[in-house]
């Protein structure tokens, strides 16, 4: 199979490989820490992303991880994501020295085409919402302003909750596991399929899929990741709780699965947890509180085509890398 290629000056945009990884950590470990001293006026070294979750992006789709090169330096990447019909980009990092010369411009662009050649019919993003420069840098692309995407955490302790109906997804009941996760999801929203991230947790031991069921009814479902391991970070990630919105109690619902998250967590020696979700009803966001979230920040969801408003008001879901 021949490499995706678009030129420009020096510069060339191309599918990654295993072997970027590495390169593409620097990079993104380069970009945010000199985006935190432009935003908080002091420097910062900020932490390499994972190079399991590098590794998991190009399992999940090798055709939509792309770099910019120039003279076989890494000098920029970005990456794709598709769920179902819903497709987004993140994240995308350019060097500093490479930046407002149309290199993130073409990076997008490549994602996009990624995204449009797999059928998506909802193309979007999730950005920082206080920076004018990424503001403008989407908003110049097409995306219009859709939601904002509330990142809240919790500091662990113990857990004393009926957990008891939540099980833990594993290899061994994979296909109807997915088969579940994905029935969830189109439950959520209609164009909606989380199945290949869950079974990306599984087959690239990121962390943990949990399901609640009520006999032969599945209720809901959580995305655990903790395959930063205690050395590497002292956090956990809630990817996305997916909630029946017919069950008998919703609420109820996303608690269970939240503590299986917090107990799988603890056990994983994790201090905090954080997840990230679009409010679209503020009900949500005090049922986080009452669990002792606490709001650190806010995203903007942006979007490019199509609509995106989803049935369950309990359900977590982010559009984040």
């Amino acid at each position: 199979m021949s490499m995706f290629v678009r030129k420009g000056r020096d510069v060339v945009i191309r599918r990654m490989i295993a072997e970027d990884i590495e390169e593409v950590r620097e990079v993104g470990q380069i970009a945010w820490s000199d985006l935190a001293m432009h935003d908080v006026g002091r420097r910062f070294k900020y932490p390499k992303r994972s190079e399991k979750i590098i590794a998991a992006y190009l399992w999940k789709d090798p055709q939509g991880c792309f770099v910019a090169e120039e003279k076989g330096k890494i000098v920029g990447s970005a990456v794709c994501h598709v769920c179902g019909k819903v497709g987004w980009t993140g994240p995308l990092e350019v060097l500093p020295s490479y930046q407002d010369h149309g290199i993130g411009k073409r990076l997008l662009n490549a994602c996009e085409a990624r995204i449009i050649e797999r059928g998506c019919a909802v193309i979007g993003l999730e950005t920082l919402s206080h920076l004018p420069k990424n503001l403008h840098f989407y908003l110049s692309s097409g995306y219009r302003p859709d939601k904002t995407v509330l990142i809240m955490e919790k500091v662990l302790g113990h857990v004393d909750e009926n957990v008891e109906q939540v099980r833990e997804m594993t290899l061994a009941s994979l296909d109807a596991g997915l088969e579940k996760v994905s029935r969830l999801s189109q439950q959520v929203h209609h164009q909606l399929d989380h199945s290949l991230d869950a079974e990306a947790i599984l087959r690239k031991d990121l962390g943990h899929v949990y399901l609640l069921e009520d006999g032969d009814r599945t209720l809901g479902c959580a995305l655990l990741h903790t395959y930063q391991r205690g050395e590497e970070s002292a956090y956990s990630s809630v990817k996305a709780v997916l909630i029946d919105p017919a069950a008998p109690d919703p609420a109820a619902v996303l608690d269970r699965l939240l503590a299986k998250c917090e107990i799988g967590s603890l056990e994983e020696g994790k201090e905090k947890t954080i997840t990230r979700f679009a409010v679209g009803d503020p009900q949500l966001y005090q049922r986080l509180l009452s669990r002792t979230y606490l709001l650190k920040g806010a995203n903007l969801r942006l979007i490019k085509k199509g609509e995106y408003n989803e049935r369950s008001r309990w359900s977590i879901t982010s559009w984040a890398g």
